[in-house]
């Protein structure tokens, strides 16, 4: 099982569940970025009851494949496994209880200075790109991304291309191919929808405006990180009551402004992949794939360098697209399903927003993830001091709760 998303990590507890009532227990191999080993020991094993291996990386992984083969050695690993879930469940019972004894004190907001202007952007129009040239986006894609976590070289993809290496200089012309083929496909296009929106924030609320700056058109809740900086995403927006002196700024006593978009690589990466596969092109049908996924986050790099410059705070003369990848410009952009907002269900809102299925064909699947999958969402701030940040696992169970009583109360 692999997982992307930190929902994807809370899937695999009722997959393995599922599999548990269904009287499989065959050895379980997890991993991908929303995992962690705790979460493996603490939450996936026990749920499963036999045995789950967790895998840092994709070599990780193949060496438990090979381990499990052996009878003896797959004994041994479940042995040292099961010790591990004990020694780790029994420390998180010593933390829980220390946790219990302390008082329960309000989490503290984090200080983000508010002694910022809201930038207005050129208009609030709905901004619909269809068929956009996928040779543009195509340099925005992040090399050690595609190269290197979806296709499988090992070390720093641009250095080795630079210097000549034989196998580097190989995967690079493969993925040239399929870009070749991809262009002459109709049905494989780069589709997108972006939006201002006047907004302001209201403690861990963000409450979307209507053009006139006082309608209330939609609310997004977010998590609070209880360590750390005490971060929630909607901090980085100005609140009704703003400005150096504490006084009301923006047109309508603290109107800010955010912008959200849906990029996508598609329809038809799913049809040609297939196509591929059922040909044995298997090397084209999975570069494709990989193609497709990492198009959209180009494309969303792209898109966001374009808001930057509609906003007011282009980036300067000279910005290299490693500059771009190392997040090094204003601003931040945040998708639902990662550390900073992990609820998927919030995008139901992003999508009612951008009419994002009448204007581009992406929808939603019944568990609010895209569809096609090579689809990025996400909302974008403009405070300068913006950063990525990620909550707990006490955070987000927090957040889930919050929420559920947020929708019963509503």
């Amino acid at each position: 099982l692999s997982g992307l998303l930190v929902k994807s990590a809370r899937m695999m507890v009722e997959t393995v569940h599922d599999l548990r009532q269904a009287k499989i227990d065959c050895p379980i191999l997890v991993g991908g970025a929303a995992l962690s080993n705790r979460f493996t020991r603490l939450h996936i094993g026990p749920e499963y009851g036999g045995l789950v291996a967790y895998a840092q990386d994709a070599m990780s992984g193949l060496a438990l494949a090979n381990l499990i083969q052996d009878d003896d050695e797959r004994q041994k690993l479940a042995l040292s496994l099961l010790t591990e879930t004990e020694g780790m469940a029994e420390a998180e019972r010593q933390r829980n209880a220390s946790a219990a004894d302390e008082s329960i004190r309000p989490v503290q907001p984090a200080q983000v200075r508010r002694d910022i202007a809201a930038q207005r952007p050129p208009d609030l129009r709905l901004h619909v790109l269809r068929d956009y040239d996928l040779e543009q986006v195509f340099p925005y894609i992040n090399p050690q991304m595609l190269y290197v976590r979806h296709l499988g070289f090992n070390g720093r993809f641009a250095d080795a291309l630079e210097a000549g290496d034989p196998a580097a200089v190989e995967l690079r012309e493969s993925v040239r191919r399929v870009e070749d083929l991809v262009l002459a496909y109709p049905d494989i296009q780069a589709n997108a929808v972006f939006k201002f929106f006047p907004c302001q924030s209201d403690g861990q609320w963000l409450t979307v405006l209507g053009p006139d700056g006082q309608t209330v058109i939609e609310r997004f809740y977010f998590g609070r990180q209880s360590q750390r900086d005490g971060l929630c995403l909607s901090d980085y927006v100005l609140p009704r009551e703003s400005g150096a002196n504490g006084s009301a700024s923006g047109p309508a006593g603290g109107v800010d402004y955010v912008a959200m978009f849906v990029t996508s690589i598609g329809p038809g990466v799913r049809s040609l992949t297939e196509k591929w596969m059922a040909d044995g092109q298997y090397l084209n049908a999975h570069i494709l794939q990989a193609l497709a996924l990492e198009s959209a986050e180009g494309f969303a790099e792209l898109l966001h360098q374009r808001i930057r410059q509609m906003w007011g705070f282009g980036d300067p003369a000279g910005t290299s697209y490693q500059d771009l990848f190392r997040v090094q410009y204003r601003g931040c952009r945040f998708s639902f399903g990662y550390p900073a907002c992990p609820r998927l269900e919030d995008q139901e809102q992003l999508f009612r927003l951008l009419d994002v299925t009448s204007n581009i064909g992406v929808e939603l699947t019944e568990e609010s993830m895209m569809d096609p999958e090579s689809s990025v969402s996400a909302i974008v701030v403009h405070h300068p001091d913006a950063k990525y940040f990620s909550l707990s696992e006490q955070d987000i169970q927090r957040l889930e709760q919050e929420a559920e009583a947020l929708r019963a109360g509503a």
